[in-house]
C-alpha cells in the first residue's frame, strides 16, 4: 500500500513539473511571438494625419505574415489549453473545501497511527535491550565468579 501511495504522489509530482514545464514554454512562445511580431510586421498608416515615413526591411509580405500570426495564435491557444488540462488534474483542485478538510482529517488520523505504532516499536526496542543487557551482565557475572 505504502508504495502505491508513493507511486501516487509521484504522479503529482510529475503532473507539477509537467505545469512548470507547460508555463515555462508557453512564456517561451509569447517571447517569440512577440519578437517575431516586432520584427516582422510591415509598417502600416494607421492614421491619415501621420504617413509611413520608413518600411521595415525584413518584413513579410502580409499573407505570410497573416498566416503566420494565425499559427503562432493557434499554438498559444493549444499550449494554454494543456496548462488547463494540467492544473485540473492536480490533486484537490475539483475537491470542495469539505472534501479537502476530510482528506486532511484522514491524513492526521494516519499520521498518528504511525506514530502510536512508532512509539510501540521503539518500547519494544528498548525492553529488548533491556533484557539481552541483563542477559550480557549475568552471563558476565558468571562467568567471572567460576573463573575464580
Amino acid at each position: 500500500m505504502e508504495g502505491l501511495e508513493a507511486k501516487a504522489v509521484g504522479v503529482h509530482i510529475d503532473r507539477v513539473t509537467q505545469l512548470q514545464d507547460s508555463v515555462d514554454e508557453q512564456c517561451k512562445m509569447l517571447f517569440s511571438s512577440l519578437h517575431y511580431l516586432h520584427k516582422r510586421a510591415g509598417m502600416v498608416q494607421v492614421s491619415s494625419d501621420i504617413p509611413v515615413t520608413q518600411q521595415n526591411s525584413n518584413a513579410e509580405n502580409s499573407d505570410d505574415f497573416s498566416q503566420r500570426t494565425q499559427e503562432i495564435a493557434t499554438d498559444i491557444c493549444r499550449q494554454a489549453k494543456k496548462i488547463d488540462t494540467l492544473a485540473e488534474s492536480l490533486p484537490g483542485t475539483a475537491n470542495a473545501t469539505g472534501e479537502q478538510e476530510k482528506d486532511f482529517q484522514e491524513l492526521n488520523r494516519e499520521n498518528e497511527q504511525a506514530t502510536a505504532e512508532l512509539q510501540e516499536a521503539n518500547r519494544q526496542a528498548r525492553e529488548l535491550l533491556d533484557s539481552l543487557s541483563a542477559m550480557i551482565t549475568n552471563i558476565a557475572d558468571n562467568f567471572g565468579s567460576s573463573a575464580t
